[in-house]
């Protein structure tokens, strides 16, 4: 009997502390209509700027945003397909910003806090299953670290935000950075991705402007790779007025190394311009004609 009584008070506790914590956080989350047959969540990030995700978003000229009562407009001040973020401005009204968690911990016991298409508030719960460090998703973007939830999203809980014990949100919840899984892109990216669509409409990214393949190495020009290296790059296109234009790359050329890096793929390339930044000179070896070539280009942004 009394291992019953201290069960029901621990279930009584923790049910408690579960629904005071959504309460305290459901003035900072939204329902955004954007412009598709369902909603997705968003969360109020700086007073009159809302964070939500991207792929919930099929249209720029009629977006809304429910908080309580009606959903009143909302303009897009800019996307951001690598992250699946998007940024919206409204009036404040009656909602207010989230407050931000600097870390996470796995095992960690978290909320998915979204609002559904009817504006009330919908929960999921579950641990933090999985953090690593940082990573580039498959469109491109760079997210600070991997933040993988056990949590079940419900329809509209897309862009949903993750709550902490403390009712700190950790992040924002995405269904489409992963196949069949839930990621949370963390606070540090948002923050990042908000302040360059604030300042600039997009966030910046170097590019070369040159489309690639890997090809099986010319036996003529084997010794210029490696041992044991079995694949070059080659140039296949090269965009007009773009930096590698600019910086004398070919069409036919062989990549060689960017930065100084050995590269024999596109994901070699990608990896090396992600720690770069748009201005920075950055050293390419190519083969051209069977004679290798340094070329320096100047990383612009893609805009």
């Amino acid at each position: 009997m009394e291992t019953a009584v201290q069960s029901a008070g621990v279930w009584s506790g923790l049910s408690k502390s579960i629904a005071e914590t959504i309460e305290a956080v459901q003035d900072s989350i939204v329902t955004v209509h954007g412009g598709g047959r369902s909603t997705s969540s968003g969360v109020v990030w700086r007073p009159g700027v809302v964070v939500t995700v991207r792929h919930g978003l099929r249209r720029s000229d009629s977006l809304q945003v429910g908080h309580r009562g009606e959903p009143t407009p909302a303009t897009l001040a800019g996307a951001d397909a690598g992250t699946d973020l998007a940024v919206l401005r409204i009036d404040p009204g009656a909602t207010k910003p989230a407050t931000s968690a600097p870390s996470a911990r796995v095992g960690e016991f978290v909320l998915a806090v979204g609002r559904s298409s009817l504006g009330d508030i919908s929960a999921s719960a579950g641990i933090v299953a999985r953090l690593g460090t940082s990573w580039r998703t498959w469109r491109g973007g760079q997210v600070d670290r991997l933040i993988r939830p056990d949590v079940q999203l419900y329809v509209g809980q897309s862009g949903s935000a993750l709550v902490n014990e403390q009712r700190q949100v950790l992040g924002i919840n995405s269904s489409a950075l992963a196949r069949n899984a839930v990621i949370t892109v963390p606070a540090a990216t948002i923050d990042r991705v908000v302040d360059a669509i604030l300042e600039r409409g997009h966030v910046p990214r170097p590019f070369l402007g040159t489309a690639m393949q890997a090809v099986p190495v010319p036996e003529p020009q084997r010794a210029h790779f490696g041992e044991g290296v079995d694949e070059a790059l080659l140039v296949l296109h090269v965009e007009p007025n773009a930096p590698a234009a600019s910086a004398g790359i070919l069409v036919g050329d062989l990549m060689l190394s960017v930065d100084g890096h050995p590269v024999h793929n596109v994901h070699d390339v990608q990896h090396r311009l992600s720690s770069l930044k748009v201005g920075d000179p950055v050293a390419i070896a190519v083969v051209r004609g069977g004679v290798k070539m340094d070329l320096t280009v100047i990383l612009a942004d893609r805009g």
